[in-house]
């Protein structure tokens, strides 16, 4: 599955509605860990709507230079 912000093939659904209506889907990628809903507004997950700034395609992911840190767990 493409990914809606670095358009590569490496998206796959990760969680659906749990009534099994499809109301809402989840998906990520495992290229730039955008993980995004079926119901995010089209100026999220469509490319062409998107601002191209926060768009990664083309981008080599291992180039940026700080992702935000996850912080350490509480004991």
């Amino acid at each position: 599955m493409k990914c809606v912000r670095c358009l590569t093939d490496n998206a796959a659904k990760v969680a659906e509605a749990p009534d099994g209506s499809k109301a809402w889907e989840v998906y990520t990628c495992n290229r730039c860990n955008f993980v995004w809903r079926s119901t995010e507004e089209p100026e999220v997950i469509d490319p062409e709507k998107r601002d191209p700034w926060f768009q990664l395609a083309g981008v080599e992911i291992e180039s940026i230079p700080v992702f935000s840190p996850v912080p350490p767990l509480k004991k």
